[in-house]
């Protein structure tokens, strides 16, 4: 075999392959990626009570009476501080961290299937996700696929949309509203109802609920498999 024949097979391997194919091993390996970093964050947050509630006992062993009480008074807000601070925040890192990755995915999943549509067009598609109008590049990644490359993401009747979309909610409440949610999502309203997400303060309007937004840690385990999901389905 010359090497023009050569040249020609390996041109013709490299067509055959879908670059989308490799872009969703590495979206979904992104998210085993969080799965670990979220039993590391909770076996941390655990050790750390576990070793400060030993270390209070410890102290307070031999007081008795009002030395003990104003022991306790003192001491207490130490352990106290790992859930109501330390873990709160860790919660609130991890849906910024969680949401990123979903439009990383998305913006990902959208260059390499136009990648794959040029190959198979032959031509140039010179439009890229990011000059669409969209809230964010969730939307604008959602509209390219569907509108441009004509993928059928069958979003209407997937279960796991509403969640992506009340995962951007929370996200955006976090970072850009200081935790304070106002909304008529029914799936964040069915989570609070649940205990997933806790509102304080809550009022309601019309419809619409109000307050602050504390994420429970069981709303990670919730929602990181949905994600996961969302993109192990995704139809590309």
């Amino acid at each position: 075999m010359d090497e023009e024949e050569k040249k020609a097979r390996r041109e013709k391997l490299r067509k055959g392959i879908r670059v989308v194919h490799m872009a969703h091993r590495f979206v979904m390996g992104g998210f085993d990626e969080i799965d670990d970093f979220n039993d590391f964050m909770k076996s941390a947050i655990k050790r750390e009570q576990d070793l400060t509630s030993k270390r209070l006992k410890e102290g307070a062993s031999g007081l008795e009476g009002d030395e003990l009480d104003q022991y306790w008074d003192f001491f207490a807000e130490d352990y106290q501080k790992i859930g109501s601070v330390f873990e709160k925040l860790a919660l609130d890192a991890f849906v910024v961290m969680l949401y990123s990755r979903v439009e990383t995915g998305m913006a990902t999943l959208c260059d390499a299937l136009r990648q794959d549509k040029q190959k198979e067009k032959g031509e140039t598609i010179r439009l890229r996700y990011s000059d669409l109008r969209g809230s964010g590049y969730l939307d604008q990644a959602r509209l390219y696929m569907e509108k441009v490359l004509g993928v059928d993401l069958g979003l209407g009747n997937n279960p796991q949309w509403p969640e992506i979309v009340a995962l951007r909610t929370i996200r955006n409440t976090i970072v850009h509203k200081e935790g304070w949610l106002s909304t008529k999502n029914a799936t964040l309203k069915k989570h609070i109802k649940q205990g997933l997400l806790e509102l304080r303060n809550q009022e309601e309007e019309k419809g619409q609920i109000s307050g602050r937004l504390i994420v429970g840690p069981a709303y990670i385990d919730y929602i990181l498999p949905q994600v996961q999901m969302f993109f192990r389905d995704i139809k590309t």
